[in-house]
Protein backbone atom coordinates (compact mmCIF):
# COMPACT_ATOMS: atom_id res chain seq x y z
CA UNK A 1 0.00 0.00 0.00
CA UNK A 2 2.72 2.12 0.65
CA UNK A 3 4.08 1.66 -2.70
CA UNK A 4 1.38 2.84 -4.32
CA UNK A 5 1.09 5.70 -2.33
CA UNK A 6 5.00 6.78 -3.19
CA UNK A 7 4.11 6.12 -7.07
CA UNK A 8 1.20 8.16 -7.56
CA UNK A 9 3.48 11.02 -6.03
CA UNK A 10 5.60 10.47 -8.05
CA UNK A 11 3.21 10.59 -10.77
CA UNK A 12 1.69 13.87 -9.60
CA UNK A 13 5.50 15.62 -9.34
CA UNK A 14 6.36 14.34 -12.76
CA UNK A 15 2.96 15.51 -14.48
CA UNK A 16 3.75 18.81 -12.69
CA UNK A 17 7.28 19.91 -13.56
CA UNK A 18 7.86 20.79 -16.86
CA UNK A 19 10.95 21.06 -19.44
CA UNK A 20 12.30 24.95 -20.25
CA UNK A 21 11.33 24.06 -23.62
CA UNK A 22 7.68 23.50 -21.99
CA UNK A 23 4.76 25.91 -20.54
CA UNK A 24 4.19 24.39 -17.42
CA UNK A 25 0.12 24.54 -16.32
CA UNK A 26 -1.24 23.82 -12.64
CA UNK A 27 -4.63 24.36 -14.17
CA UNK A 28 -5.96 25.39 -17.82
CA UNK A 29 -6.96 28.65 -16.82
CA UNK A 30 -2.92 29.58 -16.01
CA UNK A 31 -0.07 29.75 -18.13
CA UNK A 32 3.41 29.66 -16.84
CA UNK A 33 6.51 30.97 -19.16
CA UNK A 34 10.23 30.85 -18.02
CA UNK A 35 11.89 33.84 -18.30
CA UNK A 36 14.50 33.67 -21.25
CA UNK A 37 17.33 35.76 -22.77
CA UNK A 38 16.24 37.17 -26.61
CA UNK A 39 18.80 38.48 -28.68
CA UNK A 40 17.56 42.32 -30.12
CA UNK A 41 18.31 45.34 -31.72
CA UNK A 42 18.80 48.13 -29.48
CA UNK A 43 16.59 50.64 -30.06
CA UNK A 44 17.25 54.40 -29.70
CA UNK A 45 14.42 56.98 -29.01
CA UNK A 46 14.74 60.66 -30.38
CA UNK A 47 13.08 63.62 -28.72
CA UNK A 48 11.00 64.77 -31.29
CA UNK A 49 8.52 67.89 -32.17
CA UNK A 50 4.55 67.79 -33.67
CA UNK A 51 4.33 70.63 -35.95
CA UNK A 52 1.77 71.10 -38.92
CA UNK A 53 2.28 69.08 -41.93
CA UNK A 54 2.72 72.86 -43.81
CA UNK A 55 3.29 76.51 -42.44
CA UNK A 56 3.57 79.99 -43.58
CA UNK A 57 3.96 83.28 -41.90
CA UNK A 58 1.91 86.11 -43.95
CA UNK A 59 3.71 88.91 -43.78
CA UNK A 60 2.91 92.98 -44.96
CA UNK A 61 3.65 93.77 -48.42
CA UNK A 62 2.46 97.35 -48.39
CA UNK A 63 2.62 100.46 -45.74
CA UNK A 64 -0.93 100.90 -44.33
CA UNK A 65 -3.62 100.46 -41.59
CA UNK A 66 -5.07 97.54 -40.85
CA UNK A 67 -8.40 97.57 -41.81
CA UNK A 68 -10.40 93.96 -41.02
CA UNK A 69 -9.39 90.98 -39.72
CA UNK A 70 -11.19 87.89 -40.29
CA UNK A 71 -10.36 85.87 -37.06
CA UNK A 72 -8.48 84.83 -34.08
CA UNK A 73 -6.28 81.99 -33.01
CA UNK A 74 -7.90 78.73 -33.85
CA UNK A 75 -10.15 79.91 -36.70
CA UNK A 76 -10.35 77.73 -39.38
CA UNK A 77 -10.64 78.87 -43.05
CA UNK A 78 -10.73 77.73 -46.52
CA UNK A 79 -8.39 78.37 -49.02
CA UNK A 80 -8.27 82.02 -50.80
CA UNK A 81 -10.25 83.26 -47.93
CA UNK A 82 -9.05 87.13 -46.86
CA UNK A 83 -7.27 86.54 -43.58
CA UNK A 84 -6.13 90.37 -43.28
CA UNK A 85 -6.73 93.44 -44.63
CA UNK A 86 -5.15 96.54 -44.61
CA UNK A 87 -7.13 100.33 -45.87
CA UNK A 88 -7.11 100.82 -49.66
CA UNK A 89 -8.62 104.44 -49.82
CA UNK A 90 -5.26 106.24 -51.32
CA UNK A 91 -4.79 103.16 -53.96
CA UNK A 92 -8.60 103.38 -55.23
CA UNK A 93 -7.70 107.27 -55.48
CA UNK A 94 -4.53 106.55 -57.65
CA UNK A 95 -6.48 104.01 -59.56
CA UNK A 96 -9.26 106.16 -60.59
CA UNK A 97 -6.11 108.50 -61.68
CA UNK A 98 -4.99 106.26 -63.85
CA UNK A 99 -7.65 105.14 -65.19
CA UNK A 100 -8.43 109.14 -66.44
CA UNK A 101 -4.75 109.26 -67.79
CA UNK A 102 -6.00 106.07 -69.73
CA UNK A 103 -8.87 107.49 -71.21
CA UNK A 104 -6.72 111.03 -72.15
CA UNK A 105 -4.49 108.60 -73.89
CA UNK A 106 -7.03 106.89 -75.93
CA UNK A 107 -8.41 110.45 -77.41
CA UNK A 108 -4.92 111.76 -77.89
CA UNK A 109 -4.46 107.85 -80.03
CA UNK A 110 -7.60 109.10 -82.31
CA UNK A 111 -6.06 112.65 -83.07
CA UNK A 112 -3.20 111.34 -84.13
CA UNK A 113 -4.42 108.68 -85.94
CA UNK A 114 -7.12 111.30 -87.83
CA UNK A 115 -3.99 113.42 -88.18
CA UNK A 116 -1.85 110.56 -89.89
CA UNK A 117 -4.65 109.77 -92.05
CA UNK A 118 -4.82 113.74 -93.03
CA UNK A 119 -1.25 113.95 -94.03
CA UNK A 120 -1.46 110.58 -95.66
CA UNK A 121 -4.19 111.82 -98.42
CA UNK A 122 -3.96 115.18 -98.33
CA UNK A 123 -0.31 116.48 -97.93
CA UNK A 124 0.54 119.74 -96.06
CA UNK A 125 3.25 120.14 -98.47
CA UNK A 126 1.23 119.93 -101.75
CA UNK A 127 -0.74 123.14 -100.35
CA UNK A 128 -0.43 126.45 -100.17
CA UNK A 129 0.85 127.88 -96.85
CA UNK A 130 -1.02 131.53 -97.68
CA UNK A 131 -5.07 132.23 -97.41
CA UNK A 132 -6.05 131.83 -101.13
CA UNK A 133 -7.89 135.36 -102.60
CA UNK A 134 -9.95 135.97 -105.83
CA UNK A 135 -12.19 132.58 -105.68
CA UNK A 136 -9.00 130.40 -104.93
CA UNK A 137 -7.31 131.56 -108.21
CA UNK A 138 -4.23 133.71 -106.96
CA UNK A 139 -3.62 130.22 -104.58
CA UNK A 140 -4.34 127.67 -107.80
CA UNK A 141 -1.43 129.74 -109.56
CA UNK A 142 0.91 129.53 -106.87
CA UNK A 143 0.18 125.55 -106.68
CA UNK A 144 0.31 125.06 -110.60
CA UNK A 145 3.52 127.48 -111.18
CA UNK A 146 4.84 128.72 -108.01
CA UNK A 147 5.57 125.37 -106.47
CA UNK A 148 7.45 123.81 -108.87
CA UNK A 149 9.75 126.67 -109.88
CA UNK A 150 10.58 126.80 -106.14
CA UNK A 151 11.43 123.24 -106.04
CA UNK A 152 13.10 124.08 -110.15
CA UNK A 153 15.16 126.83 -108.66
CA UNK A 154 16.67 124.83 -105.10
CA UNK A 155 14.11 127.21 -102.85
CA UNK A 156 12.13 124.22 -101.74
CA UNK A 157 12.60 120.45 -101.74
CA UNK A 158 8.55 119.23 -101.58
CA UNK A 159 10.12 115.62 -100.84
CA UNK A 160 11.60 116.53 -97.80
CA UNK A 161 8.75 118.43 -96.56
CA UNK A 162 6.56 115.71 -96.89
CA UNK A 163 9.10 113.22 -95.47
CA UNK A 164 8.82 115.95 -92.23
CA UNK A 165 5.17 115.98 -91.79
CA UNK A 166 4.94 112.07 -92.36
CA UNK A 167 7.15 111.94 -89.34
CA UNK A 168 5.64 114.56 -87.35
CA UNK A 169 2.61 112.68 -87.40
CA UNK A 170 3.54 109.06 -86.75
CA UNK A 171 5.76 110.94 -83.95
CA UNK A 172 2.08 112.20 -82.59
CA UNK A 173 1.30 108.68 -82.72
CA UNK A 174 3.43 106.88 -80.97
CA UNK A 175 3.48 109.33 -78.09
CA UNK A 176 -0.59 108.99 -77.60
CA UNK A 177 -0.04 104.98 -77.86
CA UNK A 178 2.85 105.21 -75.08
CA UNK A 179 0.87 107.28 -73.03
CA UNK A 180 -1.51 104.67 -73.29
CA UNK A 181 0.89 101.77 -72.32
CA UNK A 182 1.87 103.84 -68.99
CA UNK A 183 -1.55 103.91 -68.02
CA UNK A 184 -2.21 100.61 -68.30
CA UNK A 185 0.70 99.58 -66.16
CA UNK A 186 -0.15 102.00 -63.71
CA UNK A 187 -3.58 100.61 -63.60
CA UNK A 188 -1.78 96.87 -63.23
CA UNK A 189 0.38 98.10 -60.43
CA UNK A 190 -2.24 99.45 -59.02
CA UNK A 191 -4.39 96.14 -58.89
CA UNK A 192 -1.52 94.47 -57.38
CA UNK A 193 -0.84 96.25 -54.56
CA UNK A 194 -4.50 95.91 -53.78
CA UNK A 195 -4.32 92.57 -54.02
CA UNK A 196 -1.09 92.54 -51.64
CA UNK A 197 -3.25 94.76 -49.09
CA UNK A 198 -5.07 92.13 -48.54
CA UNK A 199 -3.55 88.40 -47.07
CA UNK A 200 -5.37 85.42 -48.27
CA UNK A 201 -5.02 81.96 -46.79
CA UNK A 202 -2.84 79.90 -49.32
CA UNK A 203 -4.45 76.60 -48.25
CA UNK A 204 -7.51 75.71 -45.82
CA UNK A 205 -5.45 75.30 -42.45
CA UNK A 206 -6.42 77.25 -38.95
CA UNK A 207 -4.82 80.95 -37.88
CA UNK A 208 -2.03 80.27 -34.92
CA UNK A 209 -0.94 83.22 -34.28
CA UNK A 210 -2.47 87.14 -35.01
CA UNK A 211 0.46 89.40 -34.71
CA UNK A 212 -1.57 92.66 -35.12
CA UNK A 213 -4.54 94.18 -34.08
CA UNK A 214 -7.28 96.79 -36.26
CA UNK A 215 -5.97 100.40 -36.75
CA UNK A 216 -2.10 99.66 -36.40
CA UNK A 217 -0.02 100.93 -38.88
CA UNK A 218 2.04 98.13 -40.74
CA UNK A 219 5.38 98.12 -42.83
CA UNK A 220 6.54 95.90 -45.32
CA UNK A 221 7.54 93.08 -44.29
CA UNK A 222 5.91 93.20 -41.11
CA UNK A 223 4.04 89.68 -39.60
CA UNK A 224 0.50 89.66 -40.08
CA UNK A 225 -0.75 86.00 -38.99
CA UNK A 226 1.05 82.41 -38.75
CA UNK A 227 -1.11 80.07 -40.95
CA UNK A 228 -0.70 76.35 -40.61
CA UNK A 229 -2.62 73.40 -42.36
CA UNK A 230 -5.21 71.77 -40.38
CA UNK A 231 -5.71 67.79 -39.71
CA UNK A 232 -2.32 67.04 -41.03
CA UNK A 233 1.07 66.82 -39.13
CA UNK A 234 4.90 65.62 -39.20
CA UNK A 235 7.23 64.95 -36.72
CA UNK A 236 10.25 67.16 -36.84
CA UNK A 237 13.72 65.49 -35.11
CA UNK A 238 17.50 65.83 -35.32
CA UNK A 239 19.09 62.28 -35.84
CA UNK A 240 23.08 61.72 -35.34
CA UNK A 241 24.55 60.77 -38.65
CA UNK A 242 25.29 56.87 -38.10
CA UNK A 243 21.50 56.07 -37.25
CA UNK A 244 19.91 58.62 -40.37
CA UNK A 245 22.52 57.00 -42.83
CA UNK A 246 20.06 53.70 -42.90
CA UNK A 247 16.73 55.20 -43.34
CA UNK A 248 15.17 55.69 -46.74
CA UNK A 249 12.18 57.98 -48.06
CA UNK A 250 8.75 56.13 -47.12
CA UNK A 251 10.38 54.06 -44.20
CA UNK A 252 8.09 53.72 -41.56
CA UNK A 253 9.18 54.34 -38.09
CA UNK A 254 7.44 53.78 -34.61
CA UNK A 255 6.67 57.12 -33.01
CA UNK A 256 5.88 57.42 -29.27
CA UNK A 257 3.57 60.28 -28.40
CA UNK A 258 3.40 61.67 -24.88
CA UNK A 259 -0.50 60.57 -24.39
CA UNK A 260 0.48 57.17 -22.82
CA UNK A 261 -0.65 55.42 -26.32
CA UNK A 262 0.96 52.89 -27.95
CA UNK A 263 3.13 54.33 -30.53
CA UNK A 264 2.23 55.23 -33.88
CA UNK A 265 3.83 54.54 -37.65
CA UNK A 266 5.35 57.47 -39.29
CA UNK A 267 6.39 57.69 -42.82
CA UNK A 268 9.91 58.84 -43.81
CA UNK A 269 8.86 62.05 -45.27
CA UNK A 270 12.36 63.83 -46.00
CA UNK A 271 15.68 63.65 -44.92
CA UNK A 272 17.96 66.72 -44.88
CA UNK A 273 20.75 66.35 -47.49
CA UNK A 274 23.47 67.57 -45.37
CA UNK A 275 24.30 67.67 -41.80
CA UNK A 276 24.41 70.37 -39.10
CA UNK A 277 27.82 71.22 -38.50
CA UNK A 278 27.86 71.97 -34.48
CA UNK A 279 25.74 69.26 -33.76
CA UNK A 280 26.75 66.63 -36.18
CA UNK A 281 22.96 65.92 -37.03
CA UNK A 282 20.20 65.33 -40.17
CA UNK A 283 17.23 66.90 -39.80
CA UNK A 284 14.29 64.14 -40.64
CA UNK A 285 10.87 64.81 -41.10
CA UNK A 286 7.94 61.93 -40.64
CA UNK A 287 4.26 62.27 -41.73
CA UNK A 288 1.99 60.95 -39.06
CA UNK A 289 -1.51 59.88 -40.30
CA UNK A 290 -4.54 61.57 -40.41
CA UNK A 291 -6.28 59.47 -37.24
CA UNK A 292 -3.27 60.70 -35.16
CA UNK A 293 -4.85 62.51 -31.96
CA UNK A 294 -1.58 65.45 -31.88
CA UNK A 295 -1.39 68.83 -31.43
CA UNK A 296 1.03 71.25 -32.88
CA UNK A 297 4.11 72.00 -30.36
CA UNK A 298 3.78 68.62 -28.57
CA UNK A 299 6.66 66.81 -27.49
CA UNK A 300 7.43 62.86 -29.28
CA UNK A 301 9.86 60.32 -29.58
CA UNK A 302 10.87 58.68 -32.57
CA UNK A 303 12.38 55.01 -32.02
CA UNK A 304 14.98 54.04 -34.64
CA UNK A 305 17.14 51.01 -34.48
CA UNK A 306 21.09 51.04 -34.08
CA UNK A 307 22.45 49.03 -36.61
CA UNK A 308 25.87 49.17 -36.08
CA UNK A 309 25.48 48.53 -32.02
CA UNK A 310 26.68 45.34 -30.20
CA UNK A 311 23.58 44.47 -28.28
CA UNK A 312 23.98 41.20 -25.80
CA UNK A 313 20.56 38.89 -25.24
CA UNK A 314 18.36 40.80 -22.76
CA UNK A 315 15.40 39.13 -20.32
CA UNK A 316 12.52 39.35 -21.91
CA UNK A 317 8.61 38.27 -20.97
CA UNK A 318 5.60 38.25 -22.63
CA UNK A 319 4.03 41.96 -22.69
CA UNK A 320 0.96 40.38 -21.46
CA UNK A 321 2.31 39.39 -18.41
CA UNK A 322 2.55 42.46 -16.83
CA UNK A 323 -0.16 44.10 -15.10
CA UNK A 324 0.02 48.24 -13.90
CA UNK A 325 -0.69 49.05 -10.34
CA UNK A 326 -0.62 52.32 -9.35
CA UNK A 327 1.33 52.74 -12.12
CA UNK A 328 4.47 50.17 -11.18
CA UNK A 329 4.91 47.31 -13.61
CA UNK A 330 4.25 43.96 -11.67
CA UNK A 331 4.31 40.24 -12.41
CA UNK A 332 3.51 37.18 -11.30
CA UNK A 333 6.50 34.80 -10.55
CA UNK A 334 6.38 31.36 -9.63
CA UNK A 335 9.02 29.94 -7.04
CA UNK A 336 10.06 25.90 -7.00
CA UNK A 337 7.09 25.10 -4.50
CA UNK A 338 4.37 26.63 -6.73
CA UNK A 339 3.83 29.57 -4.89
CA UNK A 340 2.73 32.73 -6.87
CA UNK A 341 4.41 35.95 -5.68
CA UNK A 342 4.79 39.73 -7.24
CA UNK A 343 7.39 41.39 -8.15
CA UNK A 344 8.37 45.20 -9.09
CA UNK A 345 10.27 44.93 -12.13
CA UNK A 346 12.12 47.63 -14.23
CA UNK A 347 11.53 47.18 -18.12
CA UNK A 348 12.86 48.56 -21.14
CA UNK A 349 12.27 48.58 -24.96
CA UNK A 350 9.77 46.72 -26.24
CA UNK A 351 11.23 44.06 -28.27
CA UNK A 352 9.64 41.91 -31.40
CA UNK A 353 6.60 39.24 -30.90
CA UNK A 354 4.66 40.51 -28.56
CA UNK A 355 7.94 40.58 -25.62
CA UNK A 356 9.44 43.59 -23.26
CA UNK A 357 13.13 43.38 -22.16
CA UNK A 358 13.39 43.07 -18.60
CA UNK A 359 16.30 44.93 -16.74
CA UNK A 360 15.66 44.33 -13.06
CA UNK A 361 13.09 42.33 -11.10
CA UNK A 362 13.48 39.02 -12.41
CA UNK A 363 16.52 36.40 -13.71
CA UNK A 364 17.11 34.10 -16.33
CA UNK A 365 15.36 30.69 -15.84
CA UNK A 366 12.37 31.91 -13.47
CA UNK A 367 8.80 31.30 -14.38
CA UNK A 368 5.77 33.96 -14.74
CA UNK A 369 2.28 33.81 -15.31
CA UNK A 370 1.39 35.26 -19.13
CA UNK A 371 -2.20 37.06 -18.92
CA UNK A 372 -2.75 36.35 -15.25
CA UNK A 373 -6.62 36.12 -14.50
CA UNK A 374 -8.18 39.21 -12.16
CA UNK A 375 -8.83 37.41 -9.11
CA UNK A 376 -5.00 35.67 -8.43
CA UNK A 377 -3.63 36.59 -5.42
CA UNK A 378 0.22 36.46 -4.50
CA UNK A 379 1.06 33.64 -2.44
CA UNK A 380 -2.04 31.17 -4.28
CA UNK A 381 -0.96 27.28 -4.83
CA UNK A 382 -1.10 26.96 -8.63
CA UNK A 383 1.66 24.42 -9.40
CA UNK A 384 1.76 21.07 -6.99
CA UNK A 385 5.15 20.92 -5.38
CA UNK A 386 7.40 18.10 -6.91
CA UNK A 387 7.44 15.16 -4.13
CA UNK A 388 11.19 14.60 -2.80
CA UNK A 389 13.11 11.42 -4.15
CA UNK A 390 13.87 8.51 -2.33
CA UNK A 391 17.98 7.20 -2.05
CA UNK A 392 18.24 4.26 -4.14
CA UNK A 393 18.45 1.62 -2.34
CA UNK A 394 16.26 2.41 0.51
CA UNK A 395 13.97 0.11 1.75
CA UNK A 396 10.57 0.91 2.53
CA UNK A 397 10.18 0.33 6.42
CA UNK A 398 7.57 -1.88 7.54
CA UNK A 399 4.47 -0.42 9.30
CA UNK A 400 2.73 -3.30 9.43
CA UNK A 401 1.55 -4.55 13.15
CA UNK A 402 3.63 -7.55 14.18
CA UNK A 403 1.99 -9.21 17.13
Amino acid sequence: MRTLSLLAAVSLALAVQVSPAAEPTATPDLRIVPVERRQADLTVSIAATITPFRTVQLTAQMPGRVKRIAGREGDIFAGGAVLIELDDAALLARRESAFAARESALAAIQNAQAQYQQELYSPRSDAVRTAPGGFGFPAMMDQMFGVPMQDALGLREQGVQRYTDMIDVQTRLAQAQTQLRQADASIREIEAQLRDIRSVAPFAGVIDKVHVEEGDTVQPGQPLVDYSQAGLFKVEADLPVHLARHLVPDQTLPVRLDNGGEPVSARVHRIHPSADLRRHTIHVELALPPSAHVTAGQYAEVLVTDRGAEVTAQLAIPTSAVILKGGMPLVFSVDEKGIAHLRVLRLGEELAQGQVAVLSGLHEGDRVIDQPPAGLKAGRQVITPEAPAEPAGATTPNTTNEG
